[in-house]
């Protein structure tokens, strides 16, 4: 028997598929449940065995669907073959029947989950593969499978909430047109804050100062950098402002209030959708820093993160395993 490929865009009305090479199952072989973490930065595969046994873990590269599908099949290969090496499993080892669960940046994109599964790749081994964003399977891996949310505050902002079979996303919509309370966030604004210092539009601070000092005090160095810098660049700044705002710079003090009231209103947004009080899980390197500037609404649901994103992803794949006609 044969279990489909479960192409979950997010948003409710998911769709299944079965391209042919997939077509393939033999229930008296032994299993592999791979689950694949897949940002735009870095991809983390975890492979383990039929009783849930970690064989190993494996990192490559990005893995955006939507700017390189191609590409993204080549990093998710990367980080399986990593992860197979470290339990001495040969990539095209044949008497194993695998099983995929995928969160990938780029799936808010259907034409690029389509595009994704359609073309050739070296994965095509899959008995059954399970799509969704790499958010999605962060919220899954920190609830263990239950209902909950995150917020994850990195570089950018995206939070993801499961009530059954409800999924809620708010944020994410990219920089700068979005990602409030992130690190490129806090980054620009304190960026804006040192050109409105130098052009004599506001008073200086040591906030200001010290982004300058980023710079070894070469204003023309600084201006250059500026123009060219993206998200990354100015998130590169929030740790400053975090530095500044523990020793209770006013400056840096008001931007890490604004930041945190910007996940309060995410927060919000999350809670006016839920039919039953759920818990939070705050993930990203920005959201320790932020965490005691948060409302009392969000930090009296918060709770540590049971799993991570890759252990999410497994456990997707798990699901739909079994809430299909298959029964492996």
């Amino acid at each position: 028997m044969i279990i489909a490929v479960g192409v979950l865009f997010p948003r409710p009305s998911s769709t299944l598929c079965l391209p042919p090479y997939l077509q393939r199952d033999n229930t008296t072989m032994p299993k592999l449940w791979i689950g694949i973490d897949g940002g735009a930065t870095k991809t983390i595969a975890r492979v383990e065995d039929g009783h849930g046994q970690l064989i190993g873990l494996g990192r490559s590269g990005s893995a955006n669907i939507r700017w390189d599908a191609a590409g993204a099949w080549e990093s998710i290969q990367g980080a399986i073959a990593e992860a197979l090496n470290q339990g001495e499993i040969a990539w095209d080892d044949s008497q194993y029947q695998w099983y995929c669960g995928a969160g990938l940046a780029g799936t808010q994109v259907p034409e690029a989950c389509e595009h994704f599964l359609q073309i050739q790749h070296p994965c095509n081994r899959f008995a059954g593969l399970k799509l969704h964003s790499d958010g999605y399977i962060s919220c899954l891996g920190a609830h263990g499978g239950q209902d909950g949310a995150v917020i994850a505050i990195g570089t950018g902002v995206v939070a993801y909430q499961i009530e059954g079979e409800t999924v809620t996303r708010v944020s994410g919509w990219g920089f700068p047109q979005g990602d409030e309370g992130s690190g490129a966030w806090l980054g620009l604004q304190a960026i804006r804050q040192t050109f409105q210092w130098q052009d004599g539009r506001d008073e200086g601070s040591p906030l200001t100062t010290a982004i300058l000092d980023r710079f070894e005090g070469d204003f023309t160095r600084f201006m250059v950098w500026a123009n060219d810098a993206t998200s990354k660049d100015f998130a590169a700044i929030a740790p400053i402002v975090i530095n500044q705002a523990q020793a209770q710079e006013p400056r840096a003090v008001a931007l890490m209030q604004q930041a945190a009231q910007e996940i309060d209103k995410i927060w919000s947004a999350l809670v006016s959708k839920q039919r039953q009080p759920l818990n939070c899980s705050l993930l990203g390197g920005i959201a320790p820093a932020l965490e005691p500037w948060l409302g009392e609404s969000l930090r009296s649901r918060l709770v540590p993160a049971q799993q991570d994103a890759a252990q999410g992803a497994i456990l997707m794949i798990r699901q739909a395993v079994k809430g299909s006609s298959f029964k492996p």
